[in-house]
């Protein structure tokens, strides 16, 4: 297969299963932020900032071999908050749960009453060193992103949430513009579906105004929102994607326009995959949770929900993701499906043991707009790692290191990080006629 090998980072003690892509020396290329986390409750205990080719450049923190698996997402960002052209690393430090909610497990996500506020936290991107901070709401410790909540033709606004209850739009001053309570699932996706210079939040069942009016909203019933995205097509319109309880996308009023009952749409996304149409939609459904019967399988449909492939993934494949890919550099989206590897649930897993131990053998993978396989990634690993540390889940995320015009694969996990690049040659035009003398 023509896939590249760029890096294989030794990650120590420190290594995770979240990263995070951005200039942070401030060289203008592309680092990783290594992200760890409490594996009970997200909090966030240490972050480490490295090159492409494994350089640390700072850590923040205390590291551990315990806190690289993660089950949500994690409350931290890459982003240049303060205007002045380097970026900074913002992550959000939880408030204390003072009286847990009754019910809570192995995973801690809600209290009764909690003390003090959360906390943004603005480092330095070059050094680590705290800049600065900011208080939010004391739940709202889930993720959160950037969006133009008021006005200033920037994403300087943040929208934050806790883990399935509550949503809040914060200016970049810290002032609460409002608050939502509601289904919320996973993670918003943000656009300006008005045209009036401000982002409106999209949870799935509901859409949300820059200022906090509700558009629409559906009863979620007992239902949340794994995945939601959404596109502005050609001629004006635009639609709203969104997966759990089936797969279902609506018009802007909150009207359904299709659906599909696959009974878990984890992954839903919009994206050129064939230059056939404009557009079309991916969306894995994770098929059977008993790990034994359904695997997970890859549909793509085009803009009117009429299915133009599906593919199944292997044997026991519950937990495959999948990411958007330029791969080819052509123009057209792949997909990226990771975590197909077979697994086992380890149910009696302690915190920072694996949830899902990995067998070896079922590589992540890139698909095409015809569903075919282009090539697989098997992470390597560093030569001092045991059997026992490739069972960790890995997760991926595709980003364009180098600047050519093509997304690599970085693949991490609690014991290794690895950078793949395509290694054909790229479709564009040669510049072979080369002179210093202008002209056609």
């Amino acid at each position: 297969m023509p896939v590249h090998l760029v890096s294989s980072i030794d990650v120590k003690d420190f290594g995770g299963s979240t990263i995070r892509i951005g200039d942070l020396n401030g060289d203008g290329g592309p680092d990783i932020l290594v992200v760890q986390n409490h594996p009970s409750n997200r909090r966030i205990t240490c972050l480490t900032a490295v090159t492409v080719d494994g350089r640390v450049l700072w850590q923040v923190g205390q590291p551990s071999l315990r806190h690289g698996e993660i089950y949500s997402d994690l409350p931290v960002q890459i982003h240049d908050w303060d205007g002045d052209g380097q970026n900074e690393v913002l992550y959000i430090e939880q408030a204390r749960y003072a009286e847990l909610h009754p019910g809570t497990g192995v995973a801690i996500e809600r209290a009764l009453r909690y003390e003090g506020d959360a906390t943004l936290v603005i480092l330095d991107a070059r050094t680590g060193q705290r800049k600065g901070t900011l208080p939010l709401p004391a739940p709202a410790d889930d993720c959160f992103l950037f969006a133009d909540l008021t006005g200033s033709g920037q994403r300087r606004d943040l929208v934050v949430k806790d883990r399935y209850w509550n949503m809040w739009g914060v200016a970049h001053d810290g002032k609460v513009l409002w608050h939502w309570q509601g289904s919320t699932g996973h993670y918003p996706a943000i656009g300006d579906i008005d045209g009036d210079g401000r982002d409106e939040v999209f949870v799935g069942y509901a859409l949300i105004d820059h200022d906090g009016r509700v558009i629409y909203s559906h009863d979620p019933g007992s239902s949340h929102q794994d995945a939601a995205d959404m596109i502005r097509l050609r001629d004006g319109s635009w639609r709203l994607l969104y997966g759990n309880g089936g797969l279902r996308c609506l018009d802007v009023s909150g009207k359904l326009l299709w659906s599909h009952p696959l009974p878990e749409a984890q992954h839903v996304s919009f994206g050129r995959y064939r230059a056939d149409s404009e557009v079309q939609c991916l969306a894995i459904n994770r098929g059977d949770r008993t790990f034994v019967n359904s695997p997970a399988t890859a549909y793509l449909y085009d803009i009117d929900g009429r299915e133009i492939w599906s593919v199944p993934q292997p044997r026991g494949s519950w937990c495959t993701a999948s990411v958007n890919l330029n791969w080819m550099g052509d123009g057209l989206d792949c997909a990226l499906l990771y975590h197909r590897a077979t697994i086992i649930p380890n149910r009696a897993a302690l915190p920072g043991e694996p949830l899902y131990s990995r067998v070896p053998g079922t590589p992540d993978v890139v698909i095409d707009g015809r569903g075919q396989v282009l090539d697989e990634f098997e992470m390597k690993y560093t030569p001092d790692r045991t059997e026992k540390d490739r069972e960790n889940s890995l997760y991926a995320l595709p980003a364009d290191l180098w600047g050519d015009g093509r997304d690599e694969v970085i693949i991490s996990g609690p014991r290794a990080l690895c950078v793949f690049a395509n290694a054909r040659p790229l479709q564009a035009a040669t510049l072979y006629n080369e002179t210093y003398y202008p002209g056609r």
